[in-house]
C-alpha cells in the first residue's frame, strides 16, 4: 500500500515532508498528516494491543471515537494518534505489551486465559486467601492500564485557564452547526464554534462537488465574525451554559446565553465473529484515509452494510484503486458473516459459507447521534424503533440540538448490526475486549440491568466512553433478554466527554505564594521560609526552636503576624452585627478594648476566631487566621445580605502589616520607638490604642497569645521593614531577635492556647473545645449556632479538649490516637517539648469523664501504648501575671 497520486482536497502537503521516529526508526510523512495517517501510509498496521486480552488492535474510525490507535508520544501515554497531527522530530511509541508491539507475550492471555476471567472473574479468584491479596493487587495493578507514566517526569508544556462569555457557543463544526453558527452570527450574537475534529465542514469525507462547499461554509462563518476553535473539545456540558473546551493548552471555559450541540453522529461497526482484526474498519475511515491523506489502504476491500455509507466508501475504494471483492448490503440479503484472520490482520471473510479473501473489511453499522453531551446535560434519550438509534428528547432551557445528532441520520438501520451472537470473539467493545458472551454471562449471573452491566463486565467504562459499544451493547441486551431497547434504557457518559490531560484539568503549574511585607526581612535574618496555607511564613530562625521560644521569655522576640486577617466592621449597627455571628456579646465591648470570639455556623461548629478591638463606637478590627481572613469575609457579607444591617466591611488583611512585640523587655522596646504611654497604667491588659511607632500611625493593641507581656502592632504594610528595624535598633541593647512559627506554636501550647484547624475539626463545637465561658444565650436575639450549640450541652458533652504531659517524656505524634482499654478514644491534636518547662505538653481531645485534673489515657507511640497525664489550665504562668505585668 502507499500514496496515491495527488488529489484535489488532499490534505498533506507533499511538498513539506516530515520526519519522526517509531520505535527509533526513522519514518517520514507529510504536513497536514496525523500520526496514524503517516504511519499507516509507511505500512504500520498494528497500533496498539487490547486492554484485557492483548489482541493487535488497528486504525477503526481515524475520527478520535476509539481506543485502538492509542499510543505513546514524546512520552505522553494513551495519545490518539488517528486525529493527532505529526510533528517534525515526533517520537511514537506503542505501549501495553510485553517484548515488543508486534509480537506481545501478553497474548497468551487471548490464547490460553479466555475461559478462565468471565466477567467478575477477579471479584471471585482474589478475594481468598485474604492474605495473598496484597500479591494479588501487586500484579493486577502491573498488568492493569494502557500506558505507563514516568515516575520521574514532570510537567513540560505550560497550560493556562481563560474564562469568556457568548452569546451562542455552538458545539459541531458540520454542515448543521455552521449554518447555525452563521444564521447566529448574522442576528447580532457572538458565537464561537467548537469542533473535536480537524475537518471542520466535512471537506474530508465531502464527494468532490461537497469540497467547495465546506470551504465555502467556513468562510462564509468566519466573514460573519464566528470564531471557530479547531481542534478543540467541549469537555462537557453543565448548569448555566457552561462548556469548558480544550484547546490545545488552553482550558476555555465558556458562559454561554445558548448553546447549540451539532456533534453529528458516531459510527456503529457491525457484530460478528472476527470485528476486532485489524483491517475491520468503519467507512468514515476509509474514506479519510483516502480523501484526506491520499492513501490506498488496501487491495483488496469486502464491505458489509446496513445503509448508503458502506456504499459511499466502496466508491471511494474503488476510486483509489482498490478492488472490491463484494458488496453485502443487508437491506438485500442477510448472509452468515465471519471474518477470519492471519497473525491478527484480516485475511479472508467467509460470506455465508463462501470464503472471500480481502484484506480490508469496511463494516457499517449505521450511524448513533452523538447525544453524549445533550444527555450530560439533562436530556431525556429515547429509543426509535423507526430507526433503530438512540435519539435525545426533553432538552434542557437553552439547549439546542441541530443536525444528525437529533436523530436526522438516514435510512433506518435493517436489519440490527447485530448480526450474530455465534463463537467468542463478537466483540461489543473493542475498549475493554468484552464480547456478545460476556454480556450474556452477565445476564444470567443477574446484572441484567445496563447500569449493572456496565460496572460488572465494564462494557463503555474504556477511554472511548461508549462510542461504538454503547447502542450495540443495548442491542445484545435487548436481542438476548428479549426485552425492547427504550426498556433497556442508556447509560450516561462522564465527563470529560474526550480523554483530555490531567494537566489540563490541574491548570497552570504554578503554586501562589503570599509573601507579607517583611518577607525578604526574614530571608535576610536566616529564616527557613514553610509554608502556612498560601503563605511563605518563617518555621524558626536556627536550629533550636525551642530556644528561641525561651528567648521570648527571657528578653525579647519580634514576630511577623502579618498573615492575620484584618477586617474593618463599620456602621450603626456593627456592634449588633458582631452580636449575631459571634456567640459571645460586643456590643458592650468599650471603646479601646478587645475582646476574644469565636465565629460558629449554622451547625454550631467552629470556624474561625480572632480578637475584636472596638476602635470607636460605630467601627470595630476583627482579626480572623491566617487562612481564614477570606473566608471570614465572605461570611460577614453573606449573612449581612440576609440581615440587611446598617454595616460595612473592609478587609485589610493585604494592606496593613502587623507585629507581635513580646517578652520582659517589650515595654522598654515600645518606649523607645514611641512617645506614646506605654506603662501598664496607662495601657492596659487588653487595651486598643491608636499610637505612634517610628513616626509610623499604628493601631496597637495588648494582648498575649505567646505568654509574655506584648504588643501586637498594626501598621501598613508599605513602611513594615521601616518599623521592624526601628525596632531592632532603638532597641538593640535589649537583645531583640526575630521568632518564627515554630517558637509561637510552643509558646503557646504553653499557655494552653487554642488554634482552630489545629485542635480543632469539622466537627468541634464550643463546649466540647473548652469554651462555653464564650456562650452567651442571653443576648436579645439568636446568633449563627445558637440552636446547635445548645443542642450539644443539653445532649450531654462526649469529648473535651484538655492539655497533658507526658510523665515518661515520650512524644507522641499529631494525630496520635488516644487509647482505652484497648479502644480508639480521641486523638493528640497539638504536642511539644517545652524547653522553659523542661517537659512534654500538649492538647487532645478524649472522653469528657477524663477531662479532670489529673486523669489517664493513653496513647499510641512508636505501637506502643504510652501513659500521659491531664492538666487543666495553662501549663505556664496559669494566673497570667506575666501577660498582665
Amino acid at each position: 500500500m502507499s500514496r496515491l497520486d495527488a488529489r484535489d482536497g488532499e490534505r498533506i502537503d507533499r511538498n513539506s515532508p516530515i520526519s519522526f521516529t517509531f520505535h527509533g526508526k526513522h519514518m517520514q510523512g507529510f504536513a497536514g498528516d496525523t500520526i496514524g495517517s503517516a504511519l499507516y501510509a509507511s505500512g504500520q498496521r498494528v497500533f496498539s494491543r487490547s486492554f484485557k486480552y492483548h489482541r493487535p488492535r488497528g486504525l477503526v474510525c481515524c475520527s478520535g471515537h476509539c481506543a485502538n490507535c492509542q499510543m505513546t508520544v514524546d512520552g505522553i501515554p494513551s495519545v490518539r494518534v488517528c486525529t493527532t497531527p505529526l510533528r517534525e522530530g515526533t517520537a511514537v511509541k506503542g505501549q501495553n505489551y510485553i517484548g515488543s508491539l508486534q509480537h506481545d507475550l501478553m497474548q497468551a492471555t487471548d490464547k490460553f486465559a479466555g475461559p478462565f476471567t468471565p466477567p467478575g472473574f477477579y471479584y471471585k479468584t482474589f478475594i481468598r486467601p485474604r492474605k495473598l491479596w496484597p500479591l494479588y493487587e501487586k500484579f493486577l495493578r502491573g498488568a492493569a492500564g494502557l500506558g505507563p507514566l514516568d515516575p520521574n517526569g514532570s510537567r513540560q508544556e505550560r497550560v493556562d485557564v481563560e474564562n469568556r462569555h457568548t452569546d451562542v457557543a455552538v458545539i459541531g463544526g458540520g454542515q448543521a452547526g455552521l449554518e447555525a453558527a452563521i444564521a447566529a452570527a448574522q442576528a447580532g450574537n457572538s458565537v464561537v464554534v467548537i469542533d473535536e475534529g480537524y475537518d471542520v465542514g466535512g471537506a474530508l469525507l465531502a464527494d468532490r462537488d461537497g469540497i467547495g462547499t465546506a470551504a465555502e461554509l467556513r468562510r462564509a462563518a468566519v466573514e460573519a465574525g464566528v470564531e471557530i476553535l479547531a481542534p478543540a473539545i467541549a469537555i462537557g456540558l453543565f448548569e448555566q451554559g457552561m462548556v469548558p473546551v480544550a484547546y490545545g493548552n488552553l482550558l476555555i471555559k465558556f458562559r454561554a446565553h445558548r448553546v447549540i450541540v451539532a456533534s453529528g453522529i458516531v459510527e456503529q461497526p457491525l457484530v460478528f465473529p472476527g470485528n476486532d482484526l485489524i483491517g475491520v474498519m468503519l467507512p468514515d475511515a476509509v474514506r479519510r484515509l483516502v480523501n484526506g491523506f491520499s492513501i490506498k489502504p488496501a487491495e483488496r476491500a469486502v464491505v458489509l452494510t446496513v445503509d448508503d455509507r458502506g456504499l459511499q466508501a466502496a466508491a471511494d475504494l474503488e476510486a483509489a484503486g482498490v478492488e472490491i471483492a463484494k458488496i453485502v448490503d443487508f437491506r438485500d440479503e442477510s448472509p452468515s458473516i465471519e471474518a477470519q484472520g492471519k497473525g491478527g490482520k484480516v485475511a479472508q471473510v467467509a460470506i455465508g459459507g463462501i470464503h472471500v479473501r480481502a484484506d480490508l473489511l469496511v463494516m457499517s453499522g449505521s450511524p448513533q447521534p452523538n447525544y453524549k453531551l445533550l444527555a450530560q446535560a439533562g436530556a431525556r434519550v429515547a429509543y426509535d424503533e423507526s430507526r433503530g438509534v438512540f435519539v435525545p428528547t426533553d432538552l434542557p432551557a437553552n439547549v439546542e440540538a441541530v443536525g444528525a445528532v437529533t436523530g436526522d441520520v438516514g435510512e433506518p438501520a435493517v436489519p440490527s448490526p447485530i448480526l450474530d451472537h455465534r463463537g467468542d470473539k463478537c466483540f461489543v467493545c473493542f475498549c475493554e475486549d468484552q464480547t456478545t458472551k460476556d454480556l450474556k454471562y452477565a445476564i444470567a449471573e443477574g446484572f441484567d440491568s445496563i447500569e449493572l452491566s456496565k460496572r460488572y463486565t465494564t462494557v463503555t467504562m474504556g477511554p472511548c466512553q461508549g462510542r461504538l459499544c454503547h447502542t450495540n451493547s443495548i442491542r445484545v441486551y435487548a436481542k438476548t433478554t428479549g426485552l425492547d431497547e427504550n426498556t433497556i434504557g442508556t447509560t450516561t457518559s462522564r465527563p470529560p466527554y474526550t480523554p483530555i490531560s490531567m494537566g489540563l484539568l490541574a491548570g497552570p503549574p504554578q503554586e501562589p505564594k503570599k509573601r507579607t511585607s517583611l518577607h525578604h526581612r526574614h530571608k535576610d535574618m536566616g529564616g527557613t521560609m514553610m509554608w502556612t496555607g498560601a503563605w511563605r511564613r518563617p518555621h524558626s530562625y536556627g536550629p533550636d526552636a525551642g530556644a528561641e521560644a525561651q528567648h521570648v521569655h527571657r528578653a525579647l522576640g519580634l514576630i511577623d503576624v502579618s498573615t492575620l486577617g484584618k477586617i474593618l466592621v463599620t456602621g450603626p449597627d456593627a456592634g449588633a452585627f458582631l452580636d449575631r455571628v459571634y456567640p459571645n456579646r460586643f456590643s458592650d465591648l468599650k471603646v479601646g478594648r478587645t475582646r476574644y470570639g469565636v465565629l460558629t455556623g449554622d451547625a454550631g461548629r467552629i470556624m474561625d476566631d480572632g480578637v475584636v478591638a472596638r476602635v470607636d463606637e460605630n467601627t470595630f478590627y476583627v482579626s480572623a487566621t491566617s487562612t481564614g481572613a477570606d473566608g471570614v469575609y465572605q461570611w460577614f457579607t453573606w449573612w449581612n445580605a440576609v440581615w440587611f444591617m446598617d454595616v460595612k466591611f473592609a478587609n485589610m488583611t493585604g494592606a496593613l502589616a502587623a507585629v507581635n512585640v513580646a517578652g520582659p523587655n517589650a515595654r522598654e522596646a515600645m518606649q523607645r520607638v514611641s512617645d506614646d504611654d506605654f506603662s501598664s497604667e496607662g495601657f492596659g491588659y487588653l487595651d486598643a490604642k491608636h499610637v505612634t511607632v517610628a513616626g509610623v500611625p499604628t493601631l496597637a493593641l495588648r494582648i498575649g497569645f505567646v505568654g509574655e507581656l506584648g504588643y501586637e502592632l498594626h501598621f501598613p504594610g508599605s513602611l513594615a521593614e521601616h518599623v521592624w528595624d526601628a525596632i531592632f535598633e532603638k532597641a538593640a541593647d535589649l537583645d531583640p531577635k526575630p521568632f518564627g512559627l515554630e517558637p509561637q506554636r510552643i509558646l503557646r501550647l504553653e499557655k494552653g492556647h487554642v488554634i482552630v484547624s489545629q485542635d480543632t475539626d469539622s466537627e468541634s463545637n464550643l463546649h466540647e473545645a473548652a469554651m462555653p465561658w464564650l456562650v452567651k444565650n442571653d443576648k436579645e436575639f439568636e446568633w449563627v449556632g445558637k440552636w446547635a450549640t445548645q443542642q450539644v450541652a443539653d445532649r450531654g458533652l462526649k469529648w473535651m479538649l484538655v492539655g497533658f504531659e507526658s510523665p515518661t517524656g515520650a512524644i507522641p505524634v499529631e494525630g496520635g490516637q488516644v487509647v482505652i482499654d484497648g479502644v480508639s478514644s480521641g486523638r493528640v491534636t497539638s504536642v511539644r517539648r517545652s524547653a522553659e518547662l523542661g517537659k512534654v505538653i500538649g492538647l487532645a481531645i478524649v472522653p469528657n469523664e477524663l477531662a479532670v485534673d489529673g486523669g489517664r489515657f493513653d496513647v499510641q507511640v512508636n505501637g506502643k501504648p504510652t501513659p500521659m497525664t491531664v492538666h487543666l489550665g495553662a501549663f505556664y504562668d496559669p494566673a497570667g501575671e506575666k501577660v498582665k505585668s
